[in-house]
């Protein structure tokens, strides 16, 4: 979709929104809470940002970006744009959608986590739904959206990493025995890990929680003893074969199977390069895939015959996929 600027506000230290209208002037595509758009901020550029829109604001999508220091052109792009400018915007998807069987709703943001909890707390307000928002940041300077969140929300600022997990826990625990409770987190790694950590041990289980990464867990380095008989040639090394077009190139550890495709002069297309929003899925012919992804179900991983190559490696000396 083609579209507009409309406006640019500052949310917090280092948080921008930003507000897309059609440029032809046409009806947005419909969305839900938790979904997703991605923007192309150029040819080769191309990110996934959770909408967090208000249920009145049918006329835009309403994003947010922190501005990362780490970034590789996806929020240091963002941050460039000027209102009026024109920028193509894929039509949202929802994989973080809301339980429509709960009857109490607990959602747990970490710092830009917020944005899509944020059209989940607007909605189940809309609806008169049951939920409560508990949202943690490095500082008060740091919270974007307060207003918006009003009583309807608490603010947990510049907590540690003990104080966090004893907040997380009093959180979980009151509502760990209620079966008709759903919980939602959205966050950084490290805050996700003890959102998780917390529900194990209040003992409420994996089908009540709800997720959304904003990256996968890092591959581990290849070890350096050498490979078993049967393995890779080279310890890490794995060869991957296009089944379409029959085109063959290594993985060495220092890659991954895109950026290896690449230097073979080859073409995955992908958006968010952390195995997050799935746009690089592949089915695979053969081999054995090792898994790194935040996309896939564990039942899929199990089935192994999809990967994300952007994260996700092989097991094996040989991965055959379905291009």
């Amino acid at each position: 979709m083609d579209m507009i600027i409309r406006g640019i506000r500052i949310e917090a230290e280092g948080i921008r929104s930003f507000e897309f209208v059609p440029a032809d002037g046409g009806a947005l595509a419909p969305w839900q809470p938790g979904a997703h758009v991605q923007v192309a901020l150029n040819a080769v550029t191309k990110r996934a940002y959770s909408l967090c829109n208000r249920e009145q604001d049918t006329d835009c999508y309403r994003i947010a970006v922190k501005l990362e220091s780490s970034s590789r052109g996806g929020s240091q792009g963002m941050h460039q744009l000027q209102v009026g400018q024109r920028v193509s915007i894929d039509a949202p998807r929802n994989a973080f959608a809301l339980d429509d069987k709960a009857q109490r709703h607990v959602l747990l943001a970490g710092g830009i986590g917020i944005t899509p909890l944020l059209s989940m707390l607007h909605a189940l307000r809309g609806q008169g739904g049951a939920a409560v928002l508990h949202y943690f940041v490095r500082s008060a300077g740091h919270a974007a959206f307060v207003p918006e969140i009003g009583t309807h929300g608490h603010v947990h600022a510049g907590l540690d990493a003990q104080a966090t997990v004893a907040a997380l826990a009093d959180i979980v625990a009151r509502d760990a025995a209620d079966p008709q409770t759903t919980y939602y987190v959205c966050g950084p790694e490290p805050f996700m890990a003890a959102v998780e950590s917390a529900l194990q041990a209040a003992g409420v289980p994996s089908e009540r929680l709800r997720s959304e990464r904003f990256g996968s867990a890092p591959a581990p380095k290849a070890s350096a003893a050498p490979a078993a008989a049967g393995g890779a040639t080279e310890a890490g090394v794995f060869r991957v074969r296009f089944a379409r077009c029959g085109s063959e190139f290594d993985v060495t550890p220092a890659q991954t199977i895109i950026e290896a495709a690449r230097a073979s002069g080859l073409d995955i297309p992908t958006s968010c390069e952390q195995g997050v929003c799935g746009a690089c899925l592949t089915d695979v012919v053969d081999g054995n895939p090792e898994h790194f992804d935040a996309y896939l179900s564990d039942a899929e991983r199990a089935g192994g015959k999809m990967i994300l190559p952007c994260v996700s490696r092989c097991s094996g000396r040989l991965l055959v996929l379905d291009r």
